[in-house]
């Protein structure tokens, strides 16, 4: 989704705008110097949609948060999903509002990765005018060929591998690996690979039993690891993100952590240092990692390309979370996340003794739960319209059905499962919840029937699916330290039959 197929720039006096009935009227004060630059690309097309992909450069002042519109030429393109943006459409004209992580643009920055997908039913041209923040982005247009449409009837066949990057030297089992970061490869995914953040899953799509036997056992990659958690597949660069969790340091006893990056069969590199990381789950365009922070006890997103950090939630009603832990992404932007107090070590607890579930949509705070001891591992159907929730201190997994504003509807219980930690689910809907207590992974149907499960070591921590087709399901499990960092856990794969989501 990177590289586009159709191209529009525009560029021009203004640093963003609306236009309402086709008037633009100015928002910001008279005397702020505006400029924009927006980039409309067609990134791939099949018959009956297509997959949009737009990033506003801003040339003009410093903006804090942006609104970006634009009509649709032909009365058959309409806006279907999408992420990084809340994207909504009346008549020809398209909305497009930033949410809380990519809102302010600085002067000659750009904020990229807004997509969606669309409906389509006649020809497909492309917009020429553009406002943000009610002022238009007039100048040179552009236009390169409209992509052919694929005979395929969605975006996502049957996958093809992407080269891996070079591989990197290898830490020795028995030390945290911790090589120089190394700047992120440049793919292009193709229309056949699963798109970043989103996984692999065709909608209506039928799929089999996910697993081969009611029991299947997991092959180890490597162990010597301290503590491994949180994985989460990076579709663009073909490679498996996770967190490496040390032993707590310093008076409040912390446990510092680094994002590593898993390239197949077995090269693991330090991604990011010093990210206080936990579980792990990427944006809806595959730019941006987003993660449960527990060194600032927060959730934090870090800018891919140069792995800069920022702030998603950092407390609730002013008071700070105890250590957020686990997190997973809506289609359109929402984060839900838990926060037990595993990680919140000797720091003092703000939330009265409460552990709980938060949902943060364009940057508001809202709680989903407080009455669950130790929540747990959290993820979305792939419809987005069920929430799952494990109760690690209460021996339930729970879930909620999810509205179309991204708030949630009456708790529910959905299975019991003692020591519940990370869960994924695949394009069919079942639930892989791992349990610490067992060091196995729990499938269940969406009815709540138990379909098998997978072992992995021990104490079995979190879990994604990856790979060039999403069918490979990652693992992380192992013996937790017994100080001295001497813990000793292990990356695990196993093949399945039905792909499933990247976190």
């Amino acid at each position: 989704m990177r590289r586009g197929l159709a191209t529009v720039a525009a560029t021009g006096l203004a640093a963003a705008l609306v236009a309402v009935g086709g008037a633009a009227t100015t928002t910001m004060p008279a005397a702020a110097a505006a400029g924009c630059k927006v980039t409309y690309k067609i990134v791939s097309q099949w018959g009956g949609g297509f997959q949009g992909d737009v990033a506003i450069t801003n040339l003009g002042d410093p903006i804090g948060s942006w609104k970006l519109e634009f009509d649709f030429p032909d009365s058959g393109q309409r806006i279907a999903s999408g992420w990084n943006a809340t994207w909504t459409q009346s008549g020809a004209r398209v909305t497009a509002t930033s949410m809380s992580y990519n809102g302010s643009i600085a002067t000659n920055a750009t904020a990229s990765g807004m997509g969606f997908t669309a409906n389509l039913t006649g020809a497909n041209p492309v917009p020429t005018t553009f406002w943000l923040n009610g002022v238009m982005c007039s100048g040179p247009v552009t236009l390169s060929p409209t992509p052919t449409p694929s005979p395929s009837p969605s975006p996502t066949p049957t996958p093809t591998p992407t080269p891996s990057p070079s591989p990197t030297p290898t830490p020795s089992p028995s030390l945290s690996p911790t090589p120089s970061p190394t700047p992120t490869p440049s793919v292009t995914p193709s229309p056949d690979t699963p798109r970043p953040g989103v996984g692999p899953c065709t909608p209506g799509a039928t799929y089999p039993n996910p697993l081969p036997s009611t029991s299947v056992t997991a092959t180890k990659i490597r162990d010597g690891f301290n503590f491994l958690e949180g994985p989460v597949w990076d579709a663009t660069t073909q490679t498996l993100l996770l967190s490496l969790m040390r032993d707590g340091t310093g008076s409040e006893g912390v446990q510092p952590s680094d994002v590593l990056r898993f390239t197949e069969p077995d090269t693991f590199q330090t991604f990011i240092s010093g990210s206080g990381s936990n579980g792990l789950a990427l944006s809806r365009d595959g730019g941006t990692l987003l993660a449960a922070t527990h060194d600032q006890r927060s959730v934090s997103s870090f800018h891919l390309p140069d792995r800069t950090r920022g702030v998603v939630a950092s407390s609730y009603q002013g008071r700070v979370f105890n250590s957020p832990n686990d997190l997973t992404v809506g289609a359109d932007g929402t984060v839900y996340f838990t926060d037990p107090d595993f990680q919140r070590a000797n720091r003092p607890d703000q939330m009265s003794g409460r552990t709980g579930v938060f949902r943060v949509k364009n940057g508001v705070v809202s709680l989903i739960d407080d009455t669950i001891r130790q929540p747990n591992g959290i993820v979305l159907s792939p419809d987005g319209r069920t929430l799952y929730v494990g109760g690690n201190g209460t021996g339930r997994i729970y879930k909620w059905p999810v509205n179309s504003d991204g708030s949630v509807g009456s708790r529910a219980d959905f299975a019991s499962l003692n020591g519940s930690d990370g869960a994924t689910i695949d394009c069919a809907g079942n639930l892989y919840q791992a349990s610490f207590n067992d060091g196995k992974v729990h499938v269940y149907a969406p009815s709540g029937v138990q379909l098998g499960t997978i072992s992995a070591g021990q104490n079995t921590t979190n879990l994604a699916f990856g790979g060039s087709d999403g069918k490979t399901l990652y693992i992380t499990s192992g013996t937790p330290s017994r100080g001295g960092n001497s813990g000793n856990f292990g990356l695990y794969r196993v093949r399945l039959n039905v792909p499933g989501w990247p976190y």
